[in-house]
């Protein structure tokens, strides 16, 4: 709960976040720049400090799956700021419903006032105007946005009657010519590209024999000089990728149109488009015919796939968050993939054993040798790793130090030592009897609340990190008293640990949540070009390798001194 103070108090200085969202369908809207830079004018206005932004770009209001959106959220609850401002509130949300269910969230669980550029807001002041107005141009945008909607998924589904492609991503066997791009030689649309035309084809028929599985033919199509010349620095095409190929029409020259429609309470997830696609003679050519298309939808439905229904729900505590150093110090120069080199957990139900198995194979890349890992080794070691640290005995002085050093953070500091000296100024007239009590502990309440205002996020993000660490194994215990263990586990990792390196069955590196520190083997578990390859690829992300040396704590058991920031080291 958020403690309720005067608002109307000129000393106080309100913590605003800005969220900006750009639309590729509202071509008229201001940039995020545009939105960021007014935003910030209005706040200052207000004599506000602006302490976070967030966006999205080219993000529909439809739904809530917006990573900038999702990370304002968590802050607000964990009380990062005290208000919002926005451009317009559509930024927030298109529906009309979405818009206020977020609306009450933000306003009345997480106690935030909502502001806006160009609009009203019902926090700008206490009047049913206020209130009116705000309510009245949110449905109006909404019927606007509502209107431009179904405007445009007509012209989508127009465009495919016509066998127009709809799509802005050619499938492989084909380029695609944008109207700006086209010429009388080549009109806009699909056009066949014969060698990979080709490549499409032989996969089709492999598939169609039934002897070839999606990997095996994912396997085949990288081996093509084509496809290799044609994916480099990307991901290489993968099993998923060739199940998808092999259920698009496009190749047998037809487009399709499908609505997108939005699923859950506030449209947090689009409802996949399996069996809802409308289909329609295309403009483009065919480069797969409708018999060896027809032939393969037979061969997956009467593939044996036996799929063990899972009976029980299997929790990992460190789920999405272990690599593989082999993957990983091999990793090609430019490669865009943040999945490269992770490994996935895999539950054997015949040795009922857990492991955590590479995915290179699956994903397209070539085998790296790393054997599967076992699930209760990893996470013991985890676990008494991070359990034998121990913190600088200044790392209080350190943290602050380094938040000090950031350049956008020097602002803030000159003014938080302004409000100090204040301080010491009232305390001195309370003490010589200057002041009424009153009068005292409210200026006293104001300027404790602009310090906290003011100091930087950084700061208690560190803090709480150094924290979780001081006191890892009592967190770590007192996870065995609730209901669910292993999640509460799995949370508490979460805060920590951002990624565990793997190598073997040994952890070879362990980067902390937001690059607080790098843990490095000391028993040389791996070879050294893996160990500096690691060590190359965290510094080219900004991260400070550190290498931690064994040693004694009071009670004999092994302890690693700990660099909590990269600032810091």
């Amino acid at each position: 709960m958020k403690l309720q103070t005067n608002s109307t108090s000129s000393d106080k200085r309100l913590r605003y976040a800005i969220y900006a969202r750009y639309s590729s369908e509202m071509q008229t809207d201001l940039s995020l720049e545009g939105q960021e830079r007014t935003c910030r004018q209005a706040i200052a206005d207000r004599g506000g400090v602006v302490v976070a932004v967030y966006t999205d770009s080219a993000r529909t209001g439809w739904s809530l799956d917006r990573e900038g959106f999702i990370e304002m959220q968590k802050a607000a609850e964990k009380g990062k700021f005290d208000a919002i401002m926005f451009w317009k509130f559509d930024r927030l949300a298109r529906d009309h419903n979405h818009t206020v269910m977020i609306k009450m969230l933000l306003r009345h669980e997480y106690g935030l006032k909502l502001h806006c550029v160009e609009g009203f807001s019902e926090d700008d002041d206490d009047s049913p105007f206020g209130a009116l107005m705000e309510q009245m141009l949110a449905v109006w945008s909404a019927f606007y946005s509502k209107n431009l909607s179904n405007e445009t998924k007509r012209g989508k589904r127009q465009r495919a009657i016509n066998g127009e492609f709809n799509g802005s991503i050619a499938p492989l066997g084909y380029s695609l010519v944008t109207t700006n791009q086209a010429t009388i030689e080549r009109p806009a649309g699909l056009h066949v590209e014969p060698r990979a035309a080709a490549i499409v084809r032989r996969a089709f028929k492999l598939y169609s024999t039934g002897a070839y599985s999606h990997s095996e033919i994912a396997e085949w199509m990288n081996q093509r000089p084509y496809i290799k010349e044609l994916k480099a620095g990307q991901q290489p095409i993968n099993r998923e990728m060739v199940r998808d190929m092999l259920q698009n029409r496009v190749h047998t020259g037809r487009v399709r149109y499908t609505d997108t429609i939005y699923k859950g309470t506030l449209g947090e997830r689009r409802m996949s488009n399996r069996h809802r696609s409308e289909w329609y003679e295309g403009k483009h050519p065919a480069i797969i015919s409708d018999e060896l298309f027809d032939q393969c939808q037979v061969v997956r439905e009467n593939a044996a796939y036996h799929h063990k229904k899972t009976t029980k729900v299997r929790t990992y505590v460190l789920h999405d968050r272990v690599y593989c150093a082999r993957c990983t110090a091999r990793k090609p120069v430019g490669l865009d993939d943040d999945n490269y080199g992770r490994m996935r957990p895999y539950y054997q139900g015949k040795d009922e054993v857990e492991y955590y198995r590479c995915t290179a194979i699956e994903r397209g890349y070539t085998k790296c040798g790393q054997k599967h890992a076992r699930v209760r080794e990893i996470d013991q070691q985890i676990v008494e790793i991070l359990a034998t640290l121990t913190l600088p005995t200044n790392f209080k002085e350190r943290i602050e130090s380094a938040v000090r050093g950031k350049i956008e953070h020097d602002a803030a500091f000159r003014r938080m030592a302004e409000v100090q000296e204040i301080v010491k100024r009232i305390d001195f007239s309370w003490e010589q009897g200057f002041l009424e009590k009153e009068a005292y502990f409210e200026k006293r309440r104001q300027l404790q609340q602009e310090m906290e205002s003011l100091r930087p996020i950084d700061y208690d993000e560190l803090m709480q990190a150094a924290d979780l660490l001081q006191n890892f194994r009592n967190y770590w215990n007192e996870c065995e008293q609730v209901e669910n263990p292993k999640e509460a586990r799995k949370q508490l990792l979460a805060k920590i640990v951002e990624r565990v390196f793997v190598y073997g069955d040994q952890i070879l590196a362990i980067v902390l949540y937001g690059d607080f520190a790098v843990l490095l083997g000391e028993n040389k578990i791996a070879p050294s070009e893996v160990e500096s390859a690691i060590q190359a690829s965290l510094v080219d992300e900004g991260i400070t390798p550190v290498s931690l040396p064994s040693g004694s704590g009071d009670d004999g058991v092994r302890t690693r001194d700990l660099c909590l920031d990269r600032a810091i080291c």
